[in-house]
């Protein structure tokens, strides 16, 4: 019987970390099953380009879990990790779980990790495996954790607000960073523009959301969001929108 996915579970996003709460386990020991595994996968892929009725090595791919808020990693710790894992291990997804006190006497000082910080690190996950982001794009030294009040893609858009960019001639990349633009909507702009320069109406009948993206973009050189003074301003203005979901992410 094959097996559909593989985990080895890296538990800890830091050695430092690792070596101080389950110090019978070592990144060394972690890291030589996952290279084994992905090394395994890209020889089955090689193998089936010659031999089509050759079985799949396990068809879901390599996963691993890490526990968020048992230490005292940022944010920006986090993803770099896991940034590395899907690099360097073909690794298919990272799974993060909030921790849970279960009464370790190391831990005994350490509180049950917020469940919204958990989803924050996974829409952070879900960029960089669909929206091709960098972990760096997302956090920085200067910004090493996520804003509870909103998501990772609003949270960069705002942060690394310098004007709005046109729709007309901005690149699918850069219209992807715009909040509220996922890659069909983005695939409809570039698409569209090929015939004529889109007006703000041809963005209602492209069906395309235009609610987060205003204070983003401009439409024919025109710009259809009040103005901001500054990214506080800015930000302000989304956090104080109560229809905006704290679930949202394109």
């Amino acid at each position: 019987t094959l097996v559909d996915r593989v985990s080895v579970n890296i538990e800890l996003p830091t050695r430092e970390s690792l070596e101080l709460l389950a110090p019978e386990k070592s990144y060394d020991g972690i890291y030589r099953p996952m290279e084994t595994i992905s090394n395994e996968i890209k020889e089955n892929k090689l193998i089936r380009k010659e031999k089509k009725n050759t079985p799949l090595f396990v068809p879901a791919g390599q996963s691993t879990q890490m526990i968020v808020g048992a230490s005292k990693e940022r944010d920006l710790d986090i993803i770099k990790k896991s940034s590395e894992l899907y690099q360097s291990f073909s690794m298919k997804r990272v799974f993060y779980s909030a921790y849970i006190p279960v009464g370790s006497k190391i831990l005994d000082d350490v509180k049950q990790a917020p469940l919204l910080r958990e989803h924050r690190i996974y829409q952070a996950d879900f960029l960089m495996r669909f929206y091709k982001f960098k972990f760096d794009e997302l956090l920085s030294e200067q910004n090493p954790n996520f804003d509870k009040d909103m998501d990772p893609k609003l949270f960069y858009a705002i942060n690394n607000y310098n004007g709005p960019i046109e729709i007309n001639k901005a690149s699918y990349n850069q219209l992807l960073r715009v909040p509220g633009f996922g890659p069909r909507s983005c695939k409809k702009i570039i698409n569209a523009r090929k015939y004529s320069s889109l007006r703000f109406e041809d963005l209602k009948r492209l069906r395309i959301s235009t609610k987060r993206a205003l204070p983003f973009i401009t439409v024919q050189g025109k710009y259809y969001s009040e103005d901001f003074t500054s990214k506080e301003q800015l930000r302000d203005s989304f956090i104080e929108d109560k229809q905006i979901s704290v679930w949202d992410i394109v």
